[in-house]
């Protein structure tokens, strides 16, 4: 076990799982057409509704294009001109009434990206400036202000690497006279529950933000740095970012996984690790008077020609008063294969591991604004796909069972909120397995698992999930769209309650 003065120091969230046992089918999720926009990875990734047309908007990077679909007949969906975007490499797309907004990265690495704004008939009406790779791009509520993520990536060989950053554009005094300031993480130093990565890295170089979501006031908005295991909190009015929260970690020595592919199938048990939760996707929404965050933790580790912090726990040093039993539990049907970092873990300076890291929580959080931890779903994405779904358990697709354990189990990455006769419900996607899940997280404290859903073989990997409102859908019913990745398709789903 590990040693809690130890976790103590490092801020290791305790572990809220509420309801990984429960399963209350209250609703139904099911496909009722789909359109595949292209063959293979590249053509279908970020995803948003356009309720005045009736149609979705789908990033294709392999195209360079905004990818149109019309739900006018959502039973047979139907490919509209695409918005031409001269080529550029588009990393995401926002919607706020007739005004489409995409983000395009360019090939140089420390190259400024840019916004480009067009209305719903494709007229390009103005372009912004970034920073390096905006990787995620949303409008406040009210429309005023857009806010990119820059991930700011390094070169493969690590000799460019560009700092992580923000830019807002308000477009208050019209799309003509917008103010464009870019949002430095150059103060930050590293908080409680976070890390840098490369040494000698500043934090600002280091961190790759990766998504953002308003608070539905719009007075604030928070992004994930995955990598980094942490959350910056953006004021809107002073532009600024006001603050970096470390999310910390969690012991699973107290919850099963499955943590290798060598262990000849499905075999969830405890062990001495600490996972990162690392974030991808995040939302924001009120309720019971509070704000709160959710979270889909995927995990990401920086792997690159000239640096890599990868390594195995097969191949750490471990010590041995923390683990006595290192030697079987390095073994490759155990720990050995479980991906890990050099990076964190060397807690006395004495050349060997302390404590066993994991990339990504395999989970969906809820947060409190004040970064207090409310929810976490614990091991229950993968308890219920190893009862419903065994054939696709921590699977890289069909028929590869298992060949994710070792690595980050099904990586929930894909998320979407919406609410349903009154109440809020979370829906997440897993990357690697196709798995949906809906859960209706009214109450923050006690979410409930609501409905599970595993897509046909002709879609794979979930990238994007858009929820449509009843009131917004051509059926009259909430809708879920969702962008797979890896096969290019589309998926447009019925929610029955």
């Amino acid at each position: 076990m590990l040693n809690n003065t130890i976790l103590k120091v490092l801020g290791v969230a305790s572990l809220a799982v509420f309801s990984s046992s429960i399963s209350i089918k209250a609703m139904e999720i099911n496909e009722i057409s789909s359109f595949q926009i292209g063959k293979g990875e590249g053509f279908a990734e970020m995803i948003r509704y356009h309720s005045e047309s009736k149609s979705l908007f789908v990033t294709a990077s392999e195209t360079g294009t905004l990818e149109r679909i019309s739900v006018s007949d959502p039973f047979n969906l139907k490919k509209l001109t695409p918005f031409d975007l001269s080529g550029g490499d588009v990393t995401a797309v926002a919607i706020h009434e007739n005004l489409i907004a995409v983000s395009i990265k360019e090939k140089k690495v420390d190259a400024p990206g840019n916004v480009k704004i067009f209305n719903n008939q494709g007229e390009k009406l103005a372009e912004y400036k970034t920073g390096a790779l905006p990787d995620n791009i949303a409008f406040s509520p009210d429309g005023r202000y857009l806010l990119t993520a820059n991930e700011g990536e390094p070169s493969d060989d690590y000799t460019i690497d560009p700092e992580g950053s923000f830019t807002l554009i308000d477009l208050s005094s019209g799309l003509q006279n917008a103010t464009v300031k870019q949002i430095s993480l150059g103060n930050i130093k590293v908080p409680a529950g976070a890390r840098i990565v490369k040494p000698d890295s500043t934090f600002a170089e280091d961190a790759e933000p990766e998504y953002i979501t308003f608070t539905p006031d719009g007075k604030k908005a928070f992004a994930t740095l995955q990598e980094n295991n942490a959350i910056a909190i953006i004021d809107i009015a002073k532009a600024d970012v006001i603050e970096v929260r470390g999310l910390g970690f969690k012991n699973i020595s107290r919850v099963s996984h499955d943590v290798s592919d060598k262990d000849s199938g499905i075999n969830m048990k405890r062990w001495p690790v600490l996972m990162m939760y690392q974030p991808d996707a995040i939302v924001s929404y009120d309720t019971k008077g509070g704000t709160y965050l959710v979270t889909a933790n995927e995990g990401d580790a920086k792997d690159y020609d000239g640096f890599s912090e990868e390594t195995r726990v097969g191949k750490l040093k471990l010590d041995k008063t923390m683990f006595p039993n290192s030697i079987e539990l390095q073994k490759d049907e155990n720990l050995g294969r479980l991906k890990t970092t050099k990076t964190l873990g060397d807690t006395d300076g004495d050349g060997d591991h302390d404590i066993i890291y994991a990339y990504g929580g395999r989970s969906f959080s809820i947060w409190k604004d004040d970064g207090s931890l409310v929810f976490d779903s614990g091991n229950a994405f993968e308890n219920i796909i190893a009862n419903r779904s065994p054939e696709m358990f921590n699977a890289n697709g069909p028929s590869k069972v298992d060949d994710r354990s070792d690595d980050k189990g099904p990586e929930p990455e894909a998320l979407a909120i919406g609410k349903i006769d009154g109440r809020t419900y979370a829906f997440i996607g897993m990357e690697r397995n196709n798995a949906i899940f809906a859960y209706d997280i009214t109450l923050p404290s006690d979410p409930h698992m609501v409905a599970y859903m595993m897509p046909n073989e002709n879609h794979n990997s979930p990238e994007g999930l858009e929820f449509i409102s009843a009131s917004d859908s051509p059926t009259g019913k909430p809708l879920l769209a969702i962008a797979f990745e890896m096969t290019g398709t589309i998926g447009l789903y019925e929610i029955n309650k």
